[in-house]
């Protein structure tokens, strides 16, 4: 599935983030890190970091994972992410 409009803006910032703060195009459980930012106290993303990935987000209505077995960036919507982090968070 190619990621285009918000979801695609979602996916750079996200990106920009990782190259940011690791010095990676897309740090290994990246998406869990940002998303727990979103959601809890953040540890690494800056305040308007974090309101600018929410209104990402929230433009989308969704989240940006990486599929480690293609290797390549998948879509999904806000329940399926939520669903997806509640079974698959890991830390």
């Amino acid at each position: 599935m190619k990621i285009t409009g918000y979801a695609k803006i979602l996916a750079d910032y996200m990106s920009t983030l990782s190259e940011k703060y690791y010095s990676d195009e897309w740090m290994v459980q990246l998406e869990y890190e940002l998303w727990r930012d979103t959601i809890e106290e953040p540890e690494l993303l800056s305040p308007e970091e974090v309101e600018k990935l929410k209104t990402h987000k929230d433009n989308a209505e969704g989240w940006v994972r990486m599929d480690y077995d293609s290797n390549k960036l998948e879509f999904m919507s806000l329940k399926a992410w939520e669903t997806h982090y509640k079974g698959n968070r890991p830390f």
